[in-house]
């Protein structure tokens, strides 16, 4: 059995202010979260794909990727 954490990297409206974050700001905190999971961890961090407007992650390789350098000591 694997235990992870999935995400579709959205960018929907904080509750409380009405302020949407700003993709590269949410891309760069699910990077923060994938370095965590990994230090945590967990097996799997699963991003999905979507292209439309609320959702950062339009290549999921590319965002996995972005974390790897972080969690192989090459940054």
């Amino acid at each position: 059995m694997e235990i992870g954490v999935t995400s579709f990297v959205e960018t929907k409206p904080d509750t409380k202010t009405g302020v949407v974050m700003s993709h590269a700001q949410r891309l760069r905190e699910v990077v923060e979260e994938i370095v965590l999971a990994d230090q945590v961890g967990l097996d799997v961090f699963g991003i999905g794909e979507h292209h439309r407007d609320d959702y950062a992650a339009s290549s999921p390789a590319m965002v996995l990727s972005a974390a790897a350098p972080s969690q192989n000591g090459f940054d």
